[in-house]
């Protein structure tokens, strides 16, 4: 698991951004090969106008916990992998909240190591964290209130991983299947992974399904794409022909189309998006 998170950091739509209403804090070094980042806002705030913005496939599952602050109600959503971007709405300020989020962001392949249940089928939902994460979601909802700052959230947050972290194992093949799917840049075969595992197409397939509800198929598109748009926010030098050649399309237009299907937007608009955040 370490050389996967040091070999793979997906990002968001918005990698920039860090405000009041939403900021990424990195986990100690013993969760750092499970947890991408903790992220909410910078303690309770005031519901106020706000734009909408872009969630993105990152290849991440994330537990979200809303404080209400007004209720004194904590309530917990488990959002699982998203093959595809959707957009969220504008907010426009009337509710009279005060609030909090907070957030627990897990690799693709590291939740199945926090879950109580099989995250089979999964993909593309949301459901009650409770489902799937009761130990987590009954340690932290009834002391999250107690929290001003995210640093605050985050060093609740930590000893209750650590607790859990090594009561369960990794399946090694599919965290090999993954080292494979991203030596390739996401363009491996699932047969010849497969093959180079021992096993069967079928019985990866299996194994994938249970530790994160996709495919390996499906997820090395999405490696592809989080890929993909890395090069083009990151590299000084993107060029679309190179990326055609690196990432396995047939030429520049299907690039772009599986982009624009992937992210809602062309990169243009993609990358002005992420920067004025």
């Amino acid at each position: 698991m370490i050389s996967l998170a040091s070999l793979y950091r997906p990002v968001t739509g918005t990698p920039f951004q860090s405000d009041e209403t939403y900021r990424e804090a990195a986990p100690c070094a013993a969760l750092a090969p499970c947890i991408r980042c903790f992220w909410g806002s910078e303690g309770p705030q005031y519901d106020r106008p706000g734009p909408g913005g872009i969630v993105i496939p990152d290849t991440c599952m994330d537990i979200i916990f809303r404080i209400d602050h007004v209720r004194q109600r904590v309530t917990a959503d488990f959002c699982a992998l998203d093959e595809s971007s959707f957009l969220t709405p504008a907010s426009e300020g009337r509710s009279g909240g005060f609030s909090a989020t907070f957030a627990i962001r897990f690799h693709a392949w590291t939740a199945c190591l926090f879950a109580e249940d099989s995250l089979r089928g999964s993909v593309n939902r949301q459901y009650p964290a409770e489902q799937f994460f009761r130990r987590i979601v009954g340690a932290l909802a009834p002391v999250l209130p107690e929290a001003r700052t995210l640093t605050d959230a985050v060093r609740l947050a930590e000893p209750v991983l650590l607790s859990l972290l090594g009561q369960r194992t990794p399946d090694a093949a599919v965290l090999n299947a993954i080292h494979h799917i991203l030596r390739t840049d996401g363009r491996a075969r699932v047969g010849d992974v497969a093959a180079a595992l021992a096993l069967s197409p079928r019985q990866l397939e299996r194994r994938f399904d249970a530790a994160m509800g996709l495919s390996p198929k499906a997820l090395a598109s999405l490696m592809r794409y989080q890929l993909l748009w890395q090069d083009m926010l990151f590299s000084p030098r993107f060029s679309a022909l190179d990326a055609v050649d690196r990432f396995g399309y047939t030429d520049q237009a299907h690039l772009l189309n599986d982009f624009r299907r992937r992210h809602l937007m062309t990169p243009r608009e993609a990358l002005a998006l992420a920067r004025t955040r």
